[in-house]
């Protein structure tokens, strides 16, 4: 054995040694909280004495620290905060929570608390973005509308394929390669109205965790990032109310106890009123019909002090019409169920199942060819994790998880007596996937820590099905069957699995400054369908089966930190890699949607990735934000022996999401009295896009050539942005209180190109340039707390 592979499992074995030790200790954890807004506080210092013992609060607010049985004084503090000292003893495990009490200051004072001061140079974690949500509502948004997804765009190595798409590009991946969770349930679809709109109301939700690279072993599923949402928790001390009005929709959001510091609850919605502006457009625009909806609801009890349950539910609508054509409605079910139990003074465990439903429908409208096109994901999973802190420098977790997928890719039918459309029906996928995972977080001094992780999934596509043989040394096609193999139920049609090791290195350099290395595996089981370059309502998920495998990347990553003048300025270079194999690409003129013979239609490919991420970031004083510039590329390449298959002759060729420049500043001033002035601006590469390179006639009739893919670009695209807020409030400590948003969107009314695509009429090819949003767009929006 070496010395690399003794460093690896040092942590490991430092656990094992640890296990065995019987002195008498236990734990003192719990949860540090704002007196006034009853959110956790993150970063906030904890004290020991005797003994000079100190831990810090993670993302939730929490804190934990393992001592001999006797009497201390913990004190608490943070920044902007009253100190705080109380007198625990300590004979046996115990929570104790505490509450901070906010200084009276100015308020034009902006103190930045998403997370500690040093968090970016001193902790192992890297290529992780933590949103500031105080800050989130500040941000000037089209509609006017606070949204996570378009929030996380002015964030270095994140980018949209264009205006009003959904989801997230993340390090040269495609959307579906993103792991979304809320309160850790996957999310199938992030967007409302088509893309304009998170699905997500950010006023019930606490914290968000964007990991780019260095994925945590407990989590997998998805090749390129891990998006965290996590669900605030109701307050224990009185019912509170905050109502949101804005130009699209309106919110609410009630939290509070139902027993007192034994069972609290949050409530919170979200309804859209987008008619009420289409009705005022010209014609046939104003035929057009949208809405949509979402709903949290979160019960939190504290059965004793070692053992927590909480029950979370959510559940989204959407519906979209166009006059006389077709209409789409898509809805999300989500259910969690969590236990959460100290089992010693070193361990304690959560346990989970929930459930998260997806189905679209499609209702086609014109006469006589009426139809009904349904599609629906289900994800059933129970997950167990232990987590393991024998000391202070070891971080342990270990657990393991079950998945029940249930796919119906596409089904229709006719939706009217008389309709000419026919009934189609695509065989229902099943399969299970299965995973365990152990890691850990060793800090041998202050200036080096070690994380590792090891994943093993393992996935198996399951009957009843009837998979087809081809014949061989030919392009699969559906005259190309020679045989079939029928599968019973549940019978087990195809396996993979295989190792996902995660690693992560931090070395100090003194105390404002690091460099982290990291490496990940991960391995992707599930592929949207879309020929799209965004996500469209027709879009459906597809098992990995006999023909198509899992996709596998590798990332790896490096990066400098530094901090200067007491934490006020973060500056950070991150550079990453990454290899793709076994992705899903499609055939010139493909049909992905109702067909029962899909592999005939998708093409095996290969894709690398690599970038480097610049940040400088303020986070204390009148005026902070960030200003980042980013070059990452992104390449596919086909891989198939049949040159009549072959994309550009066989050669790389851009990514539909490569956009190698992009340079985004988000700022924000303090102008005292309660007023503050936020900007936006985004400037970034034009995406690829596939011109005509010739024409010729067929039939008498001109037919536009499209030989090369994704060679050309579409102009690229910037845009600025301005909102003016002002808050009621006189001292922070002010309980009733109101928030008014100014907000200008796209201020200088750029026409940014969302696509340019061709037409050919009487021998004449015309250019045709389609935009999303080109003028400036006011709004304004109305909170109230009380």
């Amino acid at each position: 054995m070496n010395i690399k592979q003794l460093k690896f499992l040092l942590p490991f074995f430092l656990i094992a040694v640890s296990l065995q030790s019987g002195i008498a200790r236990a734990k003192l954890e719990g949860t540090i909280i704002d007196a006034t807004t009853k959110k956790p506080i993150i970063g906030a210092s904890i004290l020991i004495t005797p003994g000079n013992k100190g831990t810090k609060t993670d993302e939730n607010g929490k804190y934990s620290i393992t001592l001999p049985f006797g009497e201390y004084f913990l004190t608490a503090s943070a920044v902007g905060f009253y100190k705080k000292t109380r007198l625990i003893v300590l004979k046996d495990d115990i929570i104790f929570d505490l509450e901070l009490t906010e200084e009276i200051k100015d308020f034009d004072e902006v103190i930045v608390k998403g997370r500690r001061e040093d968090a970016n140079v001193k902790d192992v974690e890297m290529g992780s973005i933590k949103l500031n949500m105080s800050n989130l509502k500040k941000i000037p948004v089209v509609f006017g509308e606070s949204d996570i997804i378009k929030a996380l765009t002015l964030q270095p190595g994140v980018t949209t394929v264009g205006e009003g798409a959904g989801g997230l590009n993340v390090r040269g991946g495609k959307v579906d390669q993103n792991l979304v969770t809320l309160d850790g349930v996957p999310l199938f679809n992030t967007s409302h109205l088509l893309g304009f709109f998170t699905s997500i109301n950010s006023d019930v939700v606490q914290d968000v965790t964007l990991y780019k690279g260095g994925v945590p072993a407990s989590s997998g599923g998805r090749l390129s990032a891990l998006l965290a949402m996590n669900t605030k928790i109701g307050n224990d001390e009185k019912v509170k109310y905050s109502v949101g009005v804005g130009t699209i929709s309106s919110r609410l959001v009630v939290d509070g106890p139902i027993i007192k510091n034994k069972l609290n609850f949050v409530l919170a919605t979200r309804i859209a009123y987008p008619n009420i502006g289409i009705k005022k457009f010209p014609a046939p625009v104003n035929k057009n019909r949208a809405f949509f909806y979402d709903f949290n609801a979160k019960l939190s009890y504290k059965l004793n002090e070692k053992n927590r349950f909480t029950l979370s539910g959510y559940r989204s609508y959407d519906d979209f019409k166009f006059p006389e054509d077709t209409a789409y409605s898509w809805n999300m079910t989500q259910a969690n169920f969590q236990w959460n139990r100290i089992l010693s003074n070193k361990l304690s465990i959560n346990n989970s199942v929930f459930i998260s439903d997806y189905e679209f429908d499609v209702v086609g409208l014109k006469l006589e060819n009426e139809f009904l096109l349904k599609s629906k994901i289900s994800h059933k999973e129970a997950k167990t994790a232990l987590f393991y802190e024998p000391t202070d420098k070891i971080k342990a977790e270990m657990g393991g998880n079950f998945i029940r997928y249930d796919v119906s890719p596409s089904n229709q039918k006719p939706n009217a007596p008389n309709s000419n459309i026919i009934f189609e029906k695509i065989a229902t996928e099943k399969a299970n996937e299965m995973a365990a995972f152990i890691s850990s977080e060793y800090k041998f001094s202050e200036s080096i820590s070690l994380s590792a992780g090891l994943r093993y999934s393992f996935f198996q596509n399951l009957g009843a099905k009837t998979v087809f043989k081809y014949s061989e040394n030919q392009p699969r096609l559906a005259e190309g069957i020679v045989d079939s193999t029928v599968f019973a139920p549940n019978e087990i049609v195809k396996s993979y699995g295989g190792l996902e090791p995660r690693i992560s290195l931090k070395i100090g350099f003194g105390e404002f400054s690091s460099i982290k290395f990291s490496y990940n595996k991960m391995r992707q089981y599930l592929n949207l369908i879309s020929n799209t370059t965004a996500i469209s309502p027709i879009d459906y998920w597809k098992l990995a089966d006999t023909y198509i495998p899992p996709q596998i990347a590798d990332q790896y990553s490096v990066g400098i930190f530094k901090n200067l003048h007491d934490n006020k300025y973060e500056l950070a270079i991150e550079g990453y890699y990454k290899d793709l194999t076994d992705l899903v690409d499609y055939k010139k003129g493909a049909r992905l949607s109702k067909n029962p013979l899909l592999e005939t239609a998708l093409l095996g490919a290969i894709g690398r990735a690599y970038g480097i991420e610049t940040s400088i970031k303020k986070n204390k004083g009148d005026f902070t934000g960030i200003i980042s510039y980013t070059y990452s590329r992104t390449f596919t390449k086909i891989v198939t022996p049949y040159p009549i298959e072959a994309v550009n002759g066989g050669r790389w060729f851009p990514a539909d999401f490569d956009r190698p420049h992009n340079v985004t500043a988000s700022v924000l001033h303090n102008l005292g009295y309660g007023f503050n002035l936020s900007g936006n601006f985004i400037y970034t590469t034009g995406r690829p896009a596939t011109f005509p390179d010739g024409s010729y006639r067929f039939n008498n009739l001109p037919v536009i050539n499209y030989s090369r893919r994704n060679v050309d670009r579409i102009p690229d695209y910037h845009r600025m942005d301005l909102s003016l807020s002002f808050d009621t409030r006189k001292v922070k400590e002010q309980k009733k209180y109101s928030v008014w948003v100014l907000s200008f969107y796209n201020v200088y009314a750029r026409r940014n190109p969302y696509s340019i695509f061709f037409t050919s009429y009487n021998k004449i090819t015309k250019t045709n340039r389609l935009s999303v949003f080109g003028s400036i767009i006011p709004s304004l929006t109305f909170n109230k707390n009380f």
